[in-house]
């Protein structure tokens, strides 16, 4: 009975609320209505849903909206990505005026892709962004590539040199390539082509960075390496706003290697000259005991290593950006000067940027904007880097020696031999340069119907580089070169023009279904000329390279290149239910720098995502915000190989009496392709305890084929090489980025962020050569070997096994003596002969995880950051103590020959003063190079804004930041962070120019 009851109860209810459900229906009227900002601008493509039904629209140009059959007492849903959504009840309104405030957090969730903007929630790839402003406030730096390090998963960022102007080394998930670039493709404003260096730093608003293959597929051809998007400030509208940033920076040299004084080099140079020279039966004595004397008392001597440095460096940064409009036109001016000084003598460079920015409405459905921004830059600077480098000399010449004899000469002199001295590099040096760059970029943007929108952008980069250098009769070059004088002249000027045309559609349906859809049409035209002169024996050094011509002999070239590209591309992202989302992209680029028949190629990718939070077994678990699994695939082009290498080219030659003749220089090959890369990723995006704590796990697999390589050809062709497409390179790794906010409060807050990169890169295949390795030239390069299934950046040696004692000697090879290097036989020589065959892997200087950890603390009005980076899992090659290491015809004054080879200590690693020391490249050299290095300590202080109304002030913060304040590692070298330079030869120690530690004062102020 009970049973029957409860049936017919839920029948009678169900028919009640079809009742009252069709009652309610049947009272429907036509709503209308606008959705603006705060600022009262309209929300154009904002979607309103009646909350239940199946009903909803997206606003037009002007925010308006039409809805019919709204039930009377309905809810209104509007909501827009980077505002808050709003629910309004109709209650019989017939016009609805709805106000969206924008969301901090959600606006900070809207990321730049290629071509466009999407929101972080629909992204299938894998997308790190940063705010620019941010980065700057935690460590003020003039070049934002620094303060970017450590801050984006996958992207390895290092400051390859402390000298004034020096750009930063940047890759993404590794090396792609052999010969082409390696370096990411940045693309400013939407104009392809540019470095950090071009903008002022204070005008950047934010950085993206495009890794896996289906978010850089739709760069095609040059999407291999990564993609860096920039986009700068906007202006704002409203009564003219003035901001101004300036900063002073103190820098010192962080730590110099220990020299000896005059007295202890007088004191070793005897004994060398005792022991070296004595087994050869010509004992020398270099220094009486009244000079030492004199040396102990500083009368005499001189410490180079000190003296190539200044004790502190100053640097001055000032920023300053106007910025206002009206409702319909916007406009930002701003201004950067520059002025470095390095921490070594004569150092410099001085730089100026510029930008102007204007936006304008000129109808409701269309606007136009223009961007123009530039710089000019010169540097000024010695030799600071292979074995000729002041760093090197400096550290090798004898303290005993003055740089100067009482007529004013260069001592060029070391103890048995000639050697320049190292003060002629900081001295005489009249080597310098400048460049300047114009970029114009102007645009359309036409609304042609809801969500569908047409913006064109034409573009144009006006670059002139000019780099000259004067060798006048004190210089080292003069010195090499048998006095000879000489004064070169390179300029380079460079025009590039790009035009794209973006069909973009972004409609959202009943919330269901959300789909953003671009096609373009992209063409690309470059022209580069260089202009060289050379003079030899010029006629007067204050002239040097204002007028080569000016000279006995001169020599000069030109050259032009050009190259074009055309490019079509599709994309589509489609989302469903807000949990199910599919990207989609093709591109087809056809370029100018490959014959015919292989100048077009197509790149495809594809990616899918899941929000598994929109799901019932997530939805309604609290303490999980987001829960997102995201898997593609893409593949993608490197075209940055030098310009006509499919193609023969021809050079001239004079014969002993001038006439001139021509020769084919190089063979071209037309079969050449592009190299392409093929990449998955695995990603999975975590969000715990509103978002409090964060996690984004990537893991992804690159395969680099068809990688260039110069290949050994026939004799009977004349020439030594050609380029062809001959190698595999394998990128695979997993990037971890940790991000929480331990305290949040009204009074405090703490926000913290650690990310963790990892990549290996080996080599799969090497065709076409005889062995399975190659080698490449260079000063670097000399120390390793690329080897078919090992790592890049190989390091290629002998095994250190000591130093030969004399009771040792029965078992030494013939060429070995009591005091000499001791190496591993391999091959097991009966006869103990070292050669070829007892070498191999002696080490590899690529990196094998990096990482960097900020903190952002603040308390009322005070602010604190701490930022610190590290590399682990590679070693350097410490060519600079090998160097120092040298004994023949001079030594240096090294303290380790204290602990050399007597035959009173021969429990030793180091050799003697003996005929031949047998000194090889080996694992005597190589030092684990892991270090972790605190980048920046910076305490700030904003006044509060009652204290600053009355002043007609927005805002006054005042900082101080210390910056590479300390250095935990294990190399004894100066900074392991330098070596890391070179994409196949990373990790040597050649005396690069080191980073100081920077004592920055700054203040920032608005009104």
């Amino acid at each position: 009975m009970n049973f029957k009851i409860t049936i017919i109860t839920r029948w009678l209810c169900l028919v009640l609320c079809c009742c009252l459900s069709l009652s309610a229906w049947a009272q429907t009227a036509v709503i209308k209505g606008k959705v603006v900002d705060k600022k009262g601008e309209p929300v154009i493509g904002a979607s309103v849903a009646v909350i239940g039904t199946s009903i909803g629209t997206i606003t037009d140009i002007d925010g308006a909206f039409t809805l019919n059959k709204v039930p009377d007492k309905a809810k209104v849903k509007v909501s827009y990505v980077g505002y808050d959504a709003r629910t309004v009840n109709v209650s019989g309104q017939k016009f609805l005026n709805i106000t969206l405030s924008e969301n901090e957090k959600m606006l900070d969730e809207v990321v730049v892709v290629g071509y466009g903007v999407m929101r972080k929630s629909d992204l299938t790839g894998a997308v790190s962004s940063v705010k620019a402003t941010e980065s700057l406030k935690q460590m003020p730096v003039s070049d934002l590539s620094t303060a970017l390090q450590g801050r984006l998963a996958g992207v390895s960022i290092v400051e390859q040199s402390g000298q004034p102007g020096s750009n930063s080394v940047i890759r993404v998930r590794g090396v792609n390539s052999f010969e082409a670039d390696t370096g990411p493709l940045i693309v400013i404003d939407g104009f392809i082509g540019g470095d950090f260096n071009s903008l002022n730093p204070a005008d950047i608003e934010s950085v993206e960075v495009l890794k896996d293959a289906s978010a850089t597929a739709v760069y095609g051809s040059r999407g291999a390496n990564g993609v860096i998007l920039i986009t700068t400030k906007n202006p704002e509208k409203g009564k003219v706003q003035v901001t101004y940033n300036g900063f002073v920076n103190m820098k010192t040299p962080y730590k110099l290697p220990e020299v000896l004084s005059a007295g202890e080099f007088a004191r070793l140079a005897n004994d060398y000259g005792r022991e070296y020279f004595g087994a050869q039966g010509v004992e020398k004595v270099f220094y009486s005991d009244e000079q030492i004397a004199e040396f102990d008392q500083g009368l005499r001597g001189y410490d180079y290593l000190h003296n190539i440095f200044r004790d502190v460096s100053i640097e001055h940064n000032h920023d300053i950006s106007i910025s206002g409009g009206s409702e319909k036109t916007q406009f930002l001016v701003s201004g950067n000067f520059n002025d470095n000084r390095g921490i070594v003598q004569n150092s410099r460079s001085t730089r100026v940027n510029y930008r102007t920015k204007v936006d304008t409405k000129i109808l409701k459905w269309l606007k136009a904007g223009v961007n123009i921004w530039g710089n000019y830059n010169e540097t000024y600077g010695p030799r600071f880097s292979q074995y000729e480098g002041v760093l090197l000399q400096a550290l090798g010449y004898p303290t005993t020696i003055e740089p100067k004899d009482e007529n004013g000469n260069y001592n060029n002199m070391n103890l048995n031999s000639p050697q320049y001295n190292p003060m002629g590099h900081i001295w005489e040096i009249d080597k310098g340069g400048f460049n300047s760059s114009t970029h114009l970029q102007g645009y359309i943007d036409v609304t042609l119907w809801k969500g569908l929108s047409f913006k064109m952008l034409q573009g144009g980069t006006f670059a002139n580089n000019l780099s000259t250098q004067t060798c006048g009769a004190d210089s080292y070059e003069a010195y090499k070169n048998a006095n000879q004088t000489s004064a070169t002249a390179t300029s380079t000027q460079n025009i590039n023009w790009i035009n794209s045309n973006i069909l973009s559609y972004v409609q959202e349906f009943n919330e269901n279904h959300r789909i953003n859809a671009t096609l373009l049409l992209e063409q690309q035209y470059n022209n580069n000329r260089t202009n060289y002169s050379n003079g030899k024996y010029i006629v007067s050094e204050k002239i040097g390279a204002d007028n080569t011509g000016m000279a006995d002999v001169v020599t000069g070239n030109t050259s032009r290149n050009v190259s074009t590209l055309l490019s079509y591309m599709a994309r589509v992202n489609y989302v469903l239910m807000n949990r199910y989302m599919f990207t989609a992209s093709f591109r087809r680029d056809g370029s100018s720098r490959l014959a015919k028949g292989n100048e077009w190629e197509n790149f495809a990718s594809g990616a899918v995502a899941w929000d598994m939070k929109q799901e019932n077994f997530l939805k309604y678990v609290d303490p999980i915000d987001r829960f997102k699994l995201r898997f593609g695939y893409g593949e993608t082009g490197n075209q940055a190989v030098a310009l006509y290498s499919a193609f023969a080219k021809f050079g001239n030659v004079r014969d002993g009496y001038n006439k001139l003749g021509y020769k084919v220089t190089s063979l071209g090959n037309r079969n050449l392709k592009w190299e392409r890369t093929s990449q998955f990723n695995l990603g999975l995006d975590m969000g715990f305890l509103n978002n409090r704590l964060t996690f984004e796990i990537d893991l992804y697999h690159k395969l680099s084929k068809d990688v260039l390589l110069k290949v050994n050809t026939p004799v009977i062709t004349g020439f030594g090489s050609e380029l062809r497409n001959a190698g595999k390179i394998l990128n695979k790794g997993i990037e971890v980025t940790i991000g929480a906010d331990p305290f949040v409060g009204p009074t405090f807050s703490w926000n913290t962020k650690l990310v963790l990169s990892s990549n290996r890169c080996t080599i799969e295949e090497l065709n076409f050569i005889d062995n399975d390795y190659f080698t490449m030239s260079g000063y670097e390069e000399a120390y390793f070997r690329n080897i078919k299934g090992e790592r890049i950046s190989s390091m290629w040696g002998y095994f250190y096994e000591g130093v030969w004692k004399s009771y040792e000697m029965q078992n030494a090879p013939k060429e070995a003596e009591p005091g000499s290097y001791k190496y591993k036989n391999l091959d097991n020589d009966p006869e103990g002969l070292i050669n070829e065959k007892d070498c191999g892997i002696i080490g590899n200087g690529s990196p094998k995880f990096n990482w960097g950890w900020t903190n952002t603390l603040t308390y009322k009005d005070f602010d604190f950051s701490l930022f610190v980076v590290g590399f682990h899992g590679f070693d350097i090659y410490n060519h600079t103590r090998s160097a120092l290491l040298s004994v023949g015809g001079s030594i240096a004054p090294n303290p380790e020959f204290y602990n050399r080879w007597t035959p009173e200590n021969e429990e030793t690693g180091i050799a003697g003063f003996v005929k031949n020391p047998n000194k090889k490249t080996s694992t005597q050299f190589v030092e684990k190079g892991d270090f972790v290095k605190v980048k920046s300590i910076t305490l700030g202080y904003t006044l509060p804004k009652k204290i600053l109304k009355s002043c007609h002030i927005n805002n006054f913060r005042i900082y101080a930041s210390l910056q590479n304040p300390f250095l935990f590692t294990g190399y004894s070298g100066i900074d392991p962070e330098v070596t890391l330079r070179k994409p196949l030869a990373s990790g040597v120690d050649y005396g690069y120019y080191p980073n100081g530690r920077n004592y920055l004062i700054g203040i920032n102020f608005g009104f």
